[in-house]
């Protein structure tokens, strides 16, 4: 049995406020293969971009375990992350300030090819490699001149894309990268990673709160409440069979216009969100569920319920 491409144990990150500690993500684990998709969905706030950036170390864990093609590259230094980085990239949920102002599209991939590459190409392949990109990213070579401000949403995120693929990567974390744009341009941006990862064999982190989008993209996913994972299945698996009651209330919501499905159950969540400063131990969306009890307030881990099924609710103890 072949290992995973990239696999997190018990990760951790938690940052210091006045207030106290606040527990951005608290002991996640996964892996993903190469040419998958996991899906990560949740509400604004859960952890899932922080989590992503842990995982790249551009913030440092706090605890636990990120294993890159057998390696466990938390115990890097700074050059050894250097090459790794070559293989791991990331491409940012707002693709106007992610872009520097000052610089040229061409600029902006070539970047990282200069910083991570310099080595391997001379500076005549480097200019055909980035042409290449540019090409297979849909942006003409007329705008290789154009600086970010004179580009739409959807031309951005083309950029940040090809910055993102030109080294060639085999994972790549996407922090809502459709998020900002409308339907169409969407949907070509999601075709458009699709066939990439067909094409180059990538593994994806798709971080969203459309749970359409995940559904679309995604082989398995991930649901996060809080910092924390409650539910984690195969896409057909939780569509079909959301066991959470917070998966519940997620897929509960999506708007549908099958006249057929508007008499279905809505799941719709009271009482106020719990503060991520300092929480309380046990299940952390119990203040809003309508199945809490008191054993809801000791330890709540995921445990398996179903082949590649695991929720984190006592109610399937």
């Amino acid at each position: 049995m072949t290992n995973p491409l990239i696999e997190a144990k018990n990760l951790r990150k938690y940052f210091k406020t006045p207030g106290g500690v606040l527990h951005a993500v608290e002991d996640v684990s996964f892996q993903i293969d190469s040419c998958r998709t996991l899906g990560v969905v949740g509400e604004s706030g859960c952890g899932k971009s922080t989590l992503g950036r842990t995982v790249l170390r551009l913030h440092e864990a706090t605890a636990g375990e990120v294993w890159f093609q057998g390696e466990n590259i938390l115990k890097y230094n700074r050059k050894k992350m250097r090459d790794v980085h070559k293989n791991m990239q990331m491409i940012f949920q707002d693709p106007y300030s992610s872009l520097d102002p000052r610089m040229s599209v061409y600029n902006i991939i070539a970047e990282p090819v200069n910083e991570i590459c310099r080595k391997s190409y001379s500076k005549q392949e480097a200019e055909e490699k980035i042409r290449q990109i540019m090409e297979l990213c849909g942006l003409p070579l007329r705008y290789a001149n154009r600086y970010p401000h004179e580009l739409d949403g959807g031309r951005r995120q083309r950029v940040g894309l090809a910055r993102a693929m030109v080294v060639e990567p085999r994972f790549i974390v996407c922090d809502e990268p459709v998020s900002a744009l409308d339907v169409s341009i969407q949907a070509q941006i999601l075709n458009l990673l699709m066939d990439l990862q067909e094409q180059r064999g990538l593994a994806y982190m798709f971080i969203t709160h459309d749970l359409c989008v995940v559904r679309h993209i995604s082989d398995e996913i991930m649901v996060m409440y809080m910092g924390q994972v409650v539910e984690y299945a195969s896409k057909e698996e939780l569509f079909n069979h959301p066991l959470h009651p917070y998966t519940k209330a997620l897929l509960s919501a999506i708007p549908t216009t099958d006249l057929s499905r508007r008499s279905r159950i809505r799941y719709t969540l009271q009482g106020e969100v719990a503060s991520p400063v300092n929480p309380s131990p046990g299940c952390r969306f119990a203040p809003r569920c309508p199945y809490a009890e008191e054993r809801c307030k000791g330890s709540c881990r995921l445990r398996k319920v179903a082949p590649k099924h695991y929720v984190a609710c006592h109610q399937f103890e």
